[in-house]
This record gives C-alpha cells, sequence and structure tokens, in this order.
C-alpha cells in the first residue's frame, strides 16, 4: 500500500476525529455561548419559519427553510435550534467531503483529512463560512454531497448510486439557485475524463433525474408565479444599483478579481504549505496520473474549478454587472486544497521513502495547524472584536431585556408582532413563539393570524420602530413627519391615523456580552416600540 501524503496529527484515525470533533465543539459553544441574538442570515429564516410554503423569498429556494421550520415545529424558534441545525449541515458536508476525497485518492483516509483541514484553515470557508450563511452553508455542503455520490457512481455504477446522485442533485438545486452554475460546471469537467464520460451515457443516468423530477415541481410553479426573474435579480446584485451598465473593457478587470483571484486568495495558506511540502521532490512523471482506479480526479477538480470561474465571469458580464460578492464562488473554492493534494499525490515518487518524512509532517502539521489558527481568528472575532466594532451588533442584541420591556408595556406575546426590520423581530419570536411576525421590509410574508377554535384571537399588538425611527424619537423628533404610519397601517389592516404614534417610547439597552469598559463608554442600542393591548385591526 503506497503511503499517505500525510503525516502527523492527521494520520490516525483518533487525530482526525480530535481535530474535527473539537472544531466543531468550540464553534457551536462560541455561536450559542457568546451571542444573545441570531446572526444575520438566520434571521430570516426565523421569520420565515412561521408556517410551511413551496416557496419564501424569490431570491433563494426554500429548503434551509423547510429544515428550521420542521425544527421551529418540533421545539419551537430559538438560537439554538438556528446554530444547531447551521452546523449540523457543516458537519454533513465535511464528512461528504471527507469520503469523497477518500475515495478519489484510492482509500487515502489521512489525505482526504488534509483536504478537510485545508479547507478549514481559509478565510473563505473557516472564517466567513463559520460566522456567516445559511443557504450558502446548505449549497456548499450539498456541493460536497454530490462529488461524493459521483464518486460513488464512478467506483460502481449501479441504479441505486444513480438515484443517490439524484437525491444529491435534488438537494443542492433546493440550495441556492446558484447551483445551476456549479452543476454544469460538473458537466463540463466529468466530460475531460474517459470514464467520466462513459458514466454520463450510462443507460442508469435517467434515474438520477427522478429524485430532481419528484422534489422540484411545486417550488418551480411558484417561482414562476413570482414578479422577480432570476435575470433581473442577477443584475441587481452585481451592478451596485447603476441603471446603465459600465463598458464591457472597464468591468473586466475588477469582475476578474472578484471571480478568479478573490476565490484564490481566500483559498491560500493551505496551497502554500501544500507548494512548500512540494518543491523540490522528486518526480519521476510531470504528468500527474490516476490518483483513484482510473479517472484523473486532480484535473476534473482542477477543470471544476477553472469552469466554474468562467462560467460566473460570462454570465455577470451578460447581465451587465461589473461585482460579485466573494462567497458566490464558495463551493468551488472548497474542492482546491483537495485537488492540489490529489495532484501531488498523483505526481510524487519518492514521499514513500524516509528522506520525506518532513515532507508528510510538514503538511499534517501544517494543515492542522492552520485550522486551528482559524478557529482562533473566529473566536477572537466574537469575543472580542465583534462587542467593541460591531455595527447592527446583531449577536450581542440584549433580547431578554427588550422582551421584558415589552411585557412590561403590556405585551403577553399572543398577538402579533410588527416590525421595521428583522433584527429585533426575528430574535423577539424566540421569546414570544406563540406571536405572529409581521415586517416592513417584508410586507408580502403574511403568515396566519393566531385562533382559538375557528375565530382569530383577540390579542396585543407590539409594533417595533426602526433604529432610526428610535433614534429620531429620543432626539425629540415626531414619528408624524416620517412615512412610520403608512407603512405599519397595511399590515396591521387599519387607516395610518388610527395608529397610535403617541404611545411610542424608546429606552436604549447595552449590548450583552460588551467587554469590560468603564460606564461611560459602554454600548447600548435603541429599542422603539408601541404596545397596544388589542382591538388594533388585524393584529390579534
Amino acid at each position: 500500500m503506497t503511503v499517505s501524503l500525510i503525516a502527523g496529527p492527521l494520520a490516525s484515525p483518533a487525530g482526525r476525529w480530535g481535530l474535527a470533533l473539537g472544531l466543531l465543539a468550540l464553534h457551536v459553544a462560541l455561536a450559542v455561548g457568546a451571542a444573545s441574538g441570531l446572526a444575520r442570515d438566520d434571521l430570516e429564516t426565523i421569520f420565515f419559519a412561521q408556517g410551511w410554503a413551496w416557496g419564501y423569498d424569490p431570491e433563494q429556494p426554500p429548503l434551509y427553510n423547510w429544515l428550521i421550520q420542521a425544527l421551529t415545529d418540533l421545539s419551537g424558534p430559538s438560537l439554538g435550534a438556528a446554530v444547531g441545525l447551521r452546523w449540523a449541515i457543516i458537519a454533513l458536508g465535511v464528512l461528504a467531503l471527507h469520503d469523497a476525497v477518500r475515495r478519489m485518492s484510492g482509500g487515502d483516509a489521512a489525505l482526504a483529512a488534509g483536504a478537510g483541514a485545508g479547507a478549514a484553515g481559509t478565510a473563505l470557508v473557516g472564517y466567513e463560512a463559520a460566522l456567516h450563511f445559511t443557504h450558502t452553508t446548505l449549497l456548499i455542503s450539498a456541493t460536497a454531497a454530490v462529488l461524493w455520490a459521483v464518486a460513488r457512481v464512478v467506483e460502481r455504477p449501479t441504479t441505486a448510486r444513480y438515484l443517490l446522485l439524484g437525491a444529491t442533485l435534488a438537494v443542492a438545486c433546493l440550495s441556492k439557485y446558484t447551483f445551476a452554475v456549479f452543476g454544469l460546471a460538473l458537466v463540463v469537467a466529468a466530460l475531460t475524463d474517459p470514464l467520466l464520460r462513459a458514466r454520463l451515457w450510462d443507460r442508469r443516468l435517467p434515474w438520477a433525474a427522478v429524485p430532481p423530477l419528484l422534489a422540484l415541481p411545486g417550488h418551480l410553479w411558484w417561482r414562476l408565479g413570482q414578479d422577480t426573474g432570476l435575470t433581473e435579480r442577477v443584475a441587481s446584485i452585481t451592478s451596485q444599483g447603476r441603471d446603465a451598465p459600465l463598458p464591457f473593457w472597464d468591468r473586466l478587470p475588477a469582475l476578474a478579481s472578484d471571480v478568479i483571484l478573490d476565490p484564490i486568495a481566500g483559498m491560500l495558506p493551505p496551497l502554500v504549505v501544500i507548494a512548500l511540502a512540494a518543491a523540490r521532490a522528486s518526480r519521476p512523471d510531470r504528468r500527474p496520473q490516476p490518483a483513484g482506479p482510473e479517472v484523473r480526479w486532480p484535473r476534473v477538480l482542477l477543470v471544476f474549478v477553472l469552469a466554474s470561474m468562467a462560467l460566473t465571469l460570462a454570465i455577470v458580464l451578460a447581465t451587465g454587472g461589473h461585482r460579485l460578492r466573494y462567497h458566490y464562488l464558495l463551493p468551488a473554492a472548497l474542492v482546491l486544497p483537495a485537488a492540489a493534494l490529489l495532484w501531488v499525490r498523483a505526481g510524487a515518487g519518492s514521499w514513500d521513502g524516509s528522506g520525506a518524512l518532513w515532507r508528510r509532517r510538514l503538511l499534517g502539521w501544517g494543515l492542522a495547524v492552520l485550522a486551528v489558527l482559524m478557529a482562533g481568528g473566529v473566536a477572537t472575532h466574537r469575543v472580542i472584536l465583534e462587542p467593541r466594532d460591531c455595527g447592527r451588533c446583531l449577536p450581542l442584541l440584549p433580547v431578554k431585556d427588550a422582551a421584558a420591556a415589552a411585557r412590561a408595556a403590556g405585551f403577553d406575546g399572543r398577538g402579533t408582532i410588527i416590525a421595521a426590520s428583522l433584527d429585533w423581530g426575528a430574535n423577539l419570536r424566540r421569546v414570544f413563539p406563540e406571536a405572529r411576525v409581521l415586517a416592513r421590509v417584508r410586507p408580502d410574508w403574511r403568515p396566519p393570524r393566531n385562533r382559538i377554535g375557528d375565530r382569530p384571537r383577540d390579542g396585543a399588538c407590539l409594533i417595533l420602530l426602526s433604529r432610526t425611527e428610535a433614534g429620531a424619537l429620543a432626539l425629540g423628533e415626531a414619528l408624524a413627519d416620517t412615512a412610520f404610519a403608512e407603512t405599519v397601517a397595511p399590515l396591521a389592516g387599519v387607516a395610518p391615523d388610527a395608529v397610535p404614534i403617541d404611545r411610542a417610547r424608546v429606552i436604549d439597552l447595552p449590548l450583552t456580552w460588551a467587554p469590560p469598559l468603564p460606564a461611560s463608554e459602554r454600548r447600548a442600542v435603541p429599542f422603539g416600540f408601541i404596545v397596544v393591548p388589542s382591538g388594533l385591526g388585524t393584529c390579534g
């Protein structure tokens, strides 16, 4: 048996599991223990988890919302459920990536662990994906699951394995619309390898279409009924609000940097470690040989990454865009450490000799240390940097203090919360799980009214002000000078002059988990609200 490229802590099952479980426990403890409020993307999922639907947001497929809705039905809306779901998805994605790379490398579990540790040691995956994202997190893990299913089909093309591939494709399609790009890029990559081409023309391939055909029609029918088209949405998120697109040659350099250079830079640390370990090693054959039984996986994965970048660049240019957020290429960037390790393994000549032990140890320890350092960066951000420098300060919102203020004003949690944004609205739903939450930023999403038997419940109405409105009120300005009543009235089912703006009040609440600062320097957020005990329109 060929000696693995990886030595050190990743070479043994105890070291691999110890590192993985230790990092998982640290991240979950930080996400729950160092936060009192929901993360940015979790706000929408908790808000939408007030009923089952074929779709919730025209910009995203519904699978993540379905998962959080199922958890909400079981245990109620909570910070623990949001954090637990996200990290369970990440853990499943890591397992899928590990087993996929293990199969691609001919059973090298240490190399597969190195690919996972390398991804965890990057700014894109180990830092940004650990702090943010919901639908993107699901897409990353789903893409890893698709690669795992492809590797299994390559090993043995049975009907059951094609059905499994179809199931992972259905999950990926319902995770995020951008999987269309990565799915097409994967097909392009498969066409470059003879065995993968044979699997594409296999007579059992139609079985892979069965799960998507069963899972997708309901949501697609809902999506066809929405006003916003995907083409218009792509143009809006890539043009920074410009009415007219910039000339092609003005857009290309910056966009190429966003699509090509930024993902590579975000995944650079493990690539540098791998390059250092491979430098000046003897290579009897410069062309990488098959890393698995027959497939040239290093080339396939590299083509997958390049095709993803090329397709993304072409789509954004075609829609008139000139910029792209860093996380859109995450599913492709995820495989860069695996591709590099497989490439080195395929061309390694003397790595199984005693003279190459230092290279193997450099890879094992270097990739493991990167993963630990990146987790330390996340801990530093959550515990030290965020309390001092946060903007919206979402994880530090004093939700319990705000709920206590609303209760003291007469809101018992059995009516309706009308929120300006989701910052307070979604968070207060965790404290008042029986309340219906409406939002002025999402006026089209209307969960059903609370009912007693066949009659709507006559409950209280808690109207939440935006931070701007609360700040203006704190400075002595009147809400009558704003569009406040006009935006609240349709959600409450009343005329604008029936909104009791004279009852509005604002209190300053100190952030939770703030660093030990003098009282004069402690940071606080304004909490502005109106409580109507009963009888306001459809607030029951």
